[in-house]
């Protein structure tokens, strides 16, 4: 943030000013982030579609094997609740199997059903819901399968809203700030309310907070998820907060602001995970089966195991469904607006003549990222969404954290940028902020040696594990993906790297015109604010 305030300028010219030889640090920032924005907006589409199938009064799909999607497959303790009723005996002798009621003394449909298992494992509806209606998922990566139509609208309407608000600009994301960074808290105090006061809510709170398996924490997969999240959730290392801090006060003191963000995010993180937990133990505690078989991770704990839980609820389980896809749908939103921005900042910043076209680059830009973004929108779609969230912004994104901790703390020098941080929010003037503040002895210890110690750690972890294999799906229907689908994971991974020799080679060209030599690249420039203070201080 202090980078963008300082310079006024996004991360794919401030970097270049610093050092001519990094430029490519900030543009590989911007394509990152684009990169990531092209599948965040699938996460909206779908959320519209669940949204649309709450409101048109269809919600009962999420827990109904009744639907014309529905497979043999699929089972349901709800079903079974059902079928006792029709049939007028209690819930232990019915169950219901293949559409059909049955009682449980009928041999032939049992035995069938027993068969039918045995091959292959039951299916929550809520997960046919989100595979065979939303998704229209196919059998492998290599079946297309056609588009999904449901899913070409959704995200064209995503991706409709993400360029109507970037056209208007920054000025309008800020009001939309008072909306989408108010109404997600209301939303989750209000399930965090209902979660913990249901029955078996401690189940879920025991696993997720008072009694977690401590075990994960030595597995080099935990510390690598956990590093990408806190990556994403602050948006360290996409560009996204030195190109909205560009727009900052030049005295603003964004120190604060990170603190606090901070702090909110983690807060936020831990209070809406209660919420969640709380209500998958209660689903866990309706169902009489252990907690670790109703959690899932990823798109599946949202989009499958939650609105399940919130289809067994007492009352009209369809209004915590909707408050809970309206926060995601929101979240969604506000959080790709950065991502977005990223890449059009870069472009203008880049290109001045641009700025008077500021509207038709951010419709360009949009279209492009949508049409990419039609892969995910095919029948096999769900495939892709996994390669590109393994693997877009995991590696790159923590390369390009240590080449900027080693940009700014090593090569620029600490002390320069700490005198730089003291002309805009001005020198600490008591023992804490010289301690703790914005150029404080902590800040200086975590940016010179602790972060780049942690980052080093985190990429070796990434080496250790990148040729482990990725999966879609559990037990017999656990896809495999083929060798090329990783090979085309790490294209997407190191694409964005490309732009660092990239730039190299185009300032050197750049230079060698103006008659200077290779050296140029490792000097500071003069659109660098402080250019002059250093040119003063070394007595040129």
């Amino acid at each position: 943030m202090s980078i963008g305030q300082f310079c006024k300028a996004g991360p794919a010219v401030a970097y270049g000013w610093i050092r001519p030889a990094f430029q490519g640090i900030g543009w590989s920032m911007a394509m990152v982030s684009l990169l990531i924005g092209i599948y965040y907006n699938v996460i909206v589409a779908w959320t519209l579609i669940y949204l649309w199938t709450i409101l048109t009064g269809n919600s009962f799909q999420f827990s109904s094997c009744t639907n014309e999607f529905n497979t043999i497959y699929c089972s349901s303790s709800l079903e079974d609740l059902r079928c006792s009723k029709e049939l007028n005996t209690s819930t232990l002798e019915a169950f219901y199997f293949n559409k059909t009621c049955s009682f449980i003394n009928d041999i032939n449909a049992k035995t069938l059903r027993d068969e039918t298992f045995n091959n292959l494992s039951a299916v929550s509806p809520a997960e046919e819901f989100f595979e065979r209606y939303v998704l229209e998922k196919t059998s492998t990566l290599s079946e297309f399968g056609g588009f999904n139509i449901k899913m070409v609208i959704s995200l064209g309407i995503a991706w409709l809203f993400t360029t109507l608000v970037l056209v208007k600009g920054v000025e309008v994301m800020g009001k939309i700030a008072w909306f989408t960074g108010t109404t997600p808290y209301i939303i989750i105090i209000i399930l965090f309310i209902r979660g913990i006061t249901l029955d078996g809510a401690k189940v879920g709170l025991d696993f997720y907070l008072l009694k977690p398996d401590l075990s994960v924490i030595w597995l080099a997969e935990t510390w690598k998820a956990a590093a990408t999240q806190v990556c994403y959730s602050l948006a360290i290392g996409l560009g996204g907060l030195i190109s909205l801090a560009s727009f900052n006060d030049f005295n603003h003191n964004c120190f604060k602001d990170a603190f606090l963000i901070t702090l909110a995010d983690a807060s936020t993180s831990v209070f809406g995970g209660t919420a969640v937990f709380s209500t998958l133990g209660f689903m866990s505690n309706q169902l009489n089966i252990s907690i670790n078989s109703v959690v899932q991770s990823g798109t599946g704990l949202a989009f499958i195991a939650y609105p399940e839980a919130m289809s067994r609820m007492p009352g009209l389980p369809w209004i915590w469904q909707f408050l809970f896809f309206l926060m995601i749908l929101i979240l969604g939103i506000a959080s790709h607006f950065g991502l977005a921005e990223v890449m059009c900042t870069a472009l203008y910043d880049q290109f001045p003549l641009l700025r008077k076209h500021k509207s038709w680059l951010v419709i360009i830009v949009c279209i492009i990222c949508y049409l990419c973004g039609l892969i995910m929108c095919t029948k096999a779609g769900i495939f892709y969404f996994n390669l590109f969230d393994d693997y877009t912004a995991s590696f790159s994104m923590m390369l390009l954290v240590l080449l900027e901790l080693i940009l700014v703390a090593h090569i620029y020098g600490l002390s320069n940028y700490v005198n730089d941080l003291q002309i805009m929010m001005g020198k600490s003037n008591n023992w804490l902020s010289k301690l703790y503040g914005p150029t404080g002895i902590c800040i200086k210890i975590i940016w010179k040696i602790i972060a780049p110690i942690l980052v080093v750690f985190i990429l070796a972890l990434y080496e250790q594990i990148k040729t482990s294999k990725r999966t879609y799906g559990k037990e017999k229907r656990l896809y495999i993906f083929p060798e090329w689908a990783i090979i085309f994971g790490w294209i997407l991974s190191l694409i964005s790297l490309i732009f660092i020799p990239l730039l190299i080679i185009i300032n050197l060209i750049k230079f060698k015109k103006k008659g200077k030599n290779w050296k140029e690249l490792f000097k500071l420039q003069n659109k660098w604010p402080s250019y002059s203070r250093k040119f003063k201080k070394n007595g040129k």
